[in-house]
């Protein structure tokens, strides 16, 4: 079966949908990733956070505006104006970013943006060479939704299709770190075309990124790309 054929009919997409349509299992669709996502809603533990961060900006703020404006306005201030403007400066500043943050923070948890709870997979059949991320949505703010198949990405595999790893390096402070990032993806071998994550993974050293590639390879029937980290 050609790829025009396959791209034009997409029987792989059909028997796809009628599977997750009456949840039955087929082994010939594979599944390669599976996770859940959520968006939306009052994200309590990330606006707490937001919030006990940047209220002292705001607070810090207004006092230092507070004060500068008694100085200026004091005719027995001994304080020099380029001081009291100086505290005008920063306090406006300091005020400004605090009140952002909390604002956005505390408006999302008063008048939260639509909830939605979906399961995502990327599914492989061989015989078709098809391989598909597909969104489930499992619970949402608008009843409606839920139950709904939302085909993402989709690519025919082909002599075209490479397998590639994407390179984040991590980073560490005082306050923060974050670990190297390693993304493997299927690309359609079109530099801006689709491409399809098939693999995440943090810390890793390139013998095992190899190893990671090589199984995808062999599974999927197409070649690792050179270089493999991008």
């Amino acid at each position: 079966m050609g790829l025009w054929h396959r791209v034009n009919t997409n029987p792989a997409k059909e028997e796809l949908t009628e599977l997750l349509v009456t949840g039955e299992d087929d082994e010939s669709f594979e599944v390669i990733r599976d996770y859940i996502s959520k968006e939306g809603g009052r994200k309590l533990v990330k606006n707490t956070g937001v919030t006990i961060a940047f209220l002292p900006f705001l607070l810090v703020g207004s006092l230092f505006v507070g004060i500068a404006f008694i100085i200026l306005l004091s005719p027995d201030s001994e304080v020099p104006i380029w001081g009291s403007l100086c505290s005008l400066t920063l306090g406006s500043v300091a005020m400004y970013v605090g009140w952002m943050f909390v604002s956005e923070s505390v408006g999302e948890v008063i008048n939260p943006d639509d909830f939605e709870k979906s399961e995502v997979r990327v599914f492989f059949h061989e015989d078709y060479q098809y391989l598909a991320e597909v969104k489930v949505i499992l619970d949402a703010t608008d009843e409606d939704k839920i139950g709904d198949i939302i085909f993402l990405k989709q690519i025919f595999l082909s002599d075209e299709c490479e397998i590639e790893c994407e390179f984040i390096r991590g980073y560490s402070d005082n306050h923060t770190s974050a670990p190297d990032r390693n993304t493997f993806y299927v690309s359609d071998g079109n530099k801006f075309g689709t491409r399809i994550t098939i693999c995440y993974r943090n810390d890793l050293k390139q013998a095992k990124r190899i190893e990671i590639a090589e199984k995808f390879s062999k599974k999927l029937g197409i070649k690792i790309a050179s270089p493999l980290v991008v």
